[in-house]
């Protein structure tokens, strides 16, 4: 909706840009600071509340098991052991509810970040769309301006600066998730759970 509303757009972003503007703003001197400085918020936001919703434990182990039931599925398929494969599509279905259990979590925190992820775009549009000077360069263009379609002639116009944010969100992301997990498992650990 905020892709393709301007005016909710605006009204998200201007009343965001109240608060954000003043800190990460940089008086549009650092445009690429700012986007790399509000992706860090927004993962950072994300990733934390994803895993407070997470059992990252329990979806592992469950992880394990769907990986483990597939595998025997597929061997008893390949050796048409015929017996085998009613028997364990007959399981198959308890195998999907334990799957959705570890994925219902993941909704429910989406759910939540959403709303603030959306609020942080609209105001990154109307940040971006109002700098006086919209040029850098990126590893796929040298002059590049942000709110230039990333993909010319695409369906979905989305700007240059979309680009440079998902350089920075995804190993942001990344790293920040292994981190949350392993001190998790090591918690975990810690209490005696294996």
């Amino acid at each position: 909706m905020v892709m393709f509303d301007r005016d909710l757009r605006a009204q998200i972003g201007d009343a965001l840009g109240s608060v954000l503007y003043p800190i990460i703003g940089f008086g549009g001197e650092y445009p690429i600071l700012t986007l790399m400085c509000a992706g860090a918020i927004m993962i950072s936001f994300s990733t934390i509340v994803r895993d407070f919703f997470m059992d990252w434990v329990e979806m592992a182990e469950n992880q394990k098991i769907s990986s483990k039931f597939r595998k025997e599925l597929m061997e008893a398929k390949r050796a048409n052991k015929q017996t085998k494969v009613k028997k364990m599509e007959k399981k198959q279905d308890e195998i999907s509810k334990m799957s959705m259990k570890s994925f219902k979590p993941q909704i429910k925190s989406m759910a939540i970040t959403m709303i603030f992820v959306i609020s942080i775009f609209g105001w990154l549009w109307q940040f971006t769309g109002r700098l006086s000077n919209k040029a850098f360069s990126v590893p796929w263009a040298m002059n590049a301006t942000l709110t230039d379609p990333l993909i010319p002639g695409c369906f979905m116009p989305l700007p240059q600066w979309i680009g440079v944010y998902m350089l920075v969100s995804l190993p942001l992301t990344q790293i920040l998730m292994v981190l949350l997990k392993m001190y998790d498992f090591k918690t975990r650990l810690e209490e005696g759970e294996t």
